[in-house]
């Protein structure tokens, strides 16, 4: 059950995440023909990508690093551990991660907050809402705090998601 669960979100959290990157690329190649084509550029290109979209590129795909155990560790030590000492490694490591992306979460999620209530946006014409960038980071780390916990006692797994059909 938890299994599918995870699995149903990572999906979800994938399709979030190309979504922004292949908006993120459109945008800029909008902006580049509008720019040097048509020497009008999109008011708000910088200000979207900032605060929308590189969040949302980042923070939706970093969960998945910890099931794919893609994370930078220290392999010249851990992998010359005792196999019981690496998985005991792994689980504390995953713990001190949950702990600080829980932090991180919750001091992100407080001043996503505190900009949505004082109404806070951008300088672009626009005025693009800034709790939004605020909101996706604490989401992320958030989703990075429960997936390292998920996995705590788990062994990494082997494959690529992009070839399991994640």
């Amino acid at each position: 059950m938890v299994y599918r669960l995870t699995r149903a979100v990572e999906r979800t959290v994938i399709a979030i995440g190309g979504a922004g990157l292949v908006a993120l690329m459109l945008l800029f190649c909008a902006d580049v023909v509008a720019r040097y084509a048509l020497h009008r550029p999109i008011d708000g290109v910088m200000e979207m990508t900032t605060t929308l979209f590189l969040p949302l590129v980042v923070f939706m795909g970093m969960a998945l690093s910890v099931r794919v155990d893609g994370q930078v560790r220290l392999g010249v030590i851990a992998d010359r551990l005792a196999p019981l000492a690496q998985r005991a490694l792994r689980g504390l490591a995953l713990l001190v991660g949950a702990v600080l992306w829980a932090a991180i979460a919750a001091a992100v999620g407080t001043r996503a907050i505190e900009s949505f209530q004082a109404g806070e946006v951008s300088t672009v014409s626009f005025g693009l809402p800034v709790f939004t960038g605020y909101a996706i980071v604490a989401a992320g780390s958030a989703l990075m705090a429960v997936v390292s916990l998920l996995n705590i006692g788990q062994p990494p797994a082997d494959t690529d998601p992009a070839l399991d059909g994640v």
